[in-house]
């Protein structure tokens, strides 16, 4: 099912990845210049755009809707609005634009105005704030993606006539319990899909399976992550232990939380030995959280060495697999809970955003206490409507899956043999066999079935350049879609320092390899043979 290749030449900035529509999560930034712009969330920039990641900002239909919010409630002029389906949005995301890490875009509490409106049934917690402070104010929109979709904003439109306000409540004080969202036939299907993919060949035999009441559904991959974090620090004390790179909104969420952040960045084994040496000297430690393999350097970390020092010492292990994904790897046998963006490839049309959170039943650690914590707290906010178009949308999921596979391998193999030239620009390729630690993920490949005989290691790698003049130069002449996302049914590439991180403690970044002249690469479905044609016509364009 190679898709044709499409001329992102034909697609005008700002733009979807075609075919376009009003759910797309997909945003075409050409160049270098307008990554950093995006980054920095240039106004003229931001008007260009007719599609974005709706996790960034009420963007789009949920933009319409919170601009007629705003206008309904009679907020000032100068403001904007958001809205969450759970009231605990209102006192977390507060923290945080309160906080004095907000710099200058920090928000005075009295500048923050609460209100709860009735929408066919649906409670929406609506926060206003000042327009010019839009970034600080949506924190847990932005980074904890505790926000709602744009399906559910376009049903809520159809019935705004039947909008009831329930009253202004002063620093979110005295608001009326929310109503969440109804769950439907496809949310029981969706996790009855889960288990059958986390199931499905096994590196080995489990005592027990997965069921479908240890499949946890959010709105969104951070909402997992989030929710998941709230509950994990009720049990234990202690930081957050990350290794390896991690999403930037994950990174957020650790560092800003009461117990911290303890960061490894690099992964490899001296990482493990010092935390091995931190432990003994009775270091804490409320969970361990790890990419495996990360993004965007497909970094693997000595998991199973990992989950020794988890039975030693009591902590949780938890293991995002959104790169390799349900296909590819299974991590029953070493990880606590293995949390999912289902908005990448599980989906693979960027088109809808969901996240998971599964707790393995085989963990002594996550029964009876985790599984109850979690249970308890639990709220569906997964509008129907995405979990019936992600459930489609998954069909295919293992055919896809096999291109991607294909795709970035053979990408990957390209841009090694250049690394291993040294009069090539390219000086190092992340991608399994590659990259660090790829031995630690091998261990976790699903074995080989007659419907996927060759498992893989996802659609995601990434590319060093020996200066960051040459990956410009590479960049900008780069025939490719061009922006944030992984995982779509076509290739997106971007400068991931240059988007994600900015000017932002570079040199802290690059001392674990997210070096200023990195590209990432996320593979489609286009043919291979056109894939490789653009990025070889592009590396002809790179100045001696």
């Amino acid at each position: 099912m190679a898709l044709s290749f499409v001329d992102p030449s034909t697609v005008a900035v700002g733009q979807s990845l075609p075919p376009r529509g009003p759910h797309a999560i997909t945003t075409h930034i050409p160049g270098w210049r307008t990554a950093e712009r995006f980054h920095d969330r240039e106004a003229s920039l931001l008007n260009q755009l007719t599609a974005m990641y709706p996790r960034f900002l009420p963007f789009g239909i949920t933009g319409t809707l919170c601009d007629s919010l705003s206008q309904w409630l009679s907020l000032p002029d100068e403001y904007d609005c958001a809205a969450f389906t759970s009231q605990d949005a209102w006192a977390s995301n507060r923290k945080h634009a309160i906080s004095e890490l907000r710099n200058t875009k920090r928000l005075d509490p009295s500048e923050l105005r609460y209100h709860v409106v009735e929408i066919a049934g649906v409670r929406l917690f609506v926060v206003g704030f000042p327009r010019a402070k839009t970034q600080a104010a949506i924190f847990q929109w932005y980074h904890g993606g505790l926000g709602f979709s744009t399906r559910l904003s376009e049903a809520l439109l159809r019935h705004y006539e039947s909008i009831v306000d329930l009253g202004e409540f002063p620093d979110g004080v005295g608001a009326p319990e929310p109503t969440f969202l109804p769950e439907g036939p496809s949310h029981q299907a969706l996790r009855e899909r889960i288990v059958s993919l986390m199931m499905r060949a096994c590196v080995r035999e489990y005592k027990k399976s997965v069921s479908v009441d240890d499949v946890f559904l959010y709105q969104t991959g951070m909402a997992g992550i989030m929710r998941l974090h709230e509950a994990l620090e009720t049990l234990r004390d202690g930081p957050t232990v990350v290794f390896g790179a991690i999403f930037k909104s994950t990174f957020q969420i650790f560092s800003e939380s009461e117990g911290g952040i303890k960061h490894y960045g690099r992964a490899d084994d001296s990482d493990v030995d010092d935390f091995e040496k931190y432990l003994g000297e009775g270091g804490k430690c409320a969970y361990v959280f790890t990419e495996f393999p990360s993004n965007p350097l497909m970094v693997s970390v000595d998991i199973t060495r990992l989950r020794k020092l988890a039975d030693k010492y009591g902590f949780y292990l938890v293991a995002d697999d959104t790169l390799a994904s349900f296909a590819n790897i299974d991590l029953l046998g070493v990880a606590d809970v293995v949390v999912s963006s289902l908005t990448k490839t599980f989906s693979g049309y960027a088109d809808v955003m969901a996240g998971s959170v599964v707790l393995n039943p085989n963990s002594a650690n996550v029964y009876p206490d985790l599984k109850q914590v979690i249970t308890s707290r639990f709220h569906n906010e997964l509008f129907e409507a995405d979990a019936a178009h992600l459930l489609s949308n998954n069909e295919n999921f293992l055919v896809r899956s096999a291109i991607h596979n294909r795709n970035a391998s053979a990408i990957a193999s390209h841009f090694h043999s250049l690394a291993l030239d040294p009069s090539s620009p390219v000086t190092q390729v992340n991608y399994p066999p590659y990259s660090q630690g790829s031995n630690h993920l091998q261990q976790f490949m699903r074995k080989p079935t007659p419907e996927f005989p060759e498992p893989g290691y996802g659609c995601l790698l990434s590319f060093v350049f020996e200066t960051v003049e040459q990956a410009v130069q590479f960049y900008d002449a780069l025939n490719l879609f061009q922006g944030p996302h992984l995982g779509a049914h076509l290739t997106l590439t971007m400068p991931y320092s240059a988007i994600v991180y900015g000017r932002d403690h570079p040199e802290y970044h690059a001392a674990y390899g997210l070096k200023p002249s990195l590209i990432r690469l996320s593979a489609g479905l286009e043919d291979q043979s056109a894939l490789l044609e653009q990025l070889v016509q592009a590396l002809k364009e790179i100045k001696s």
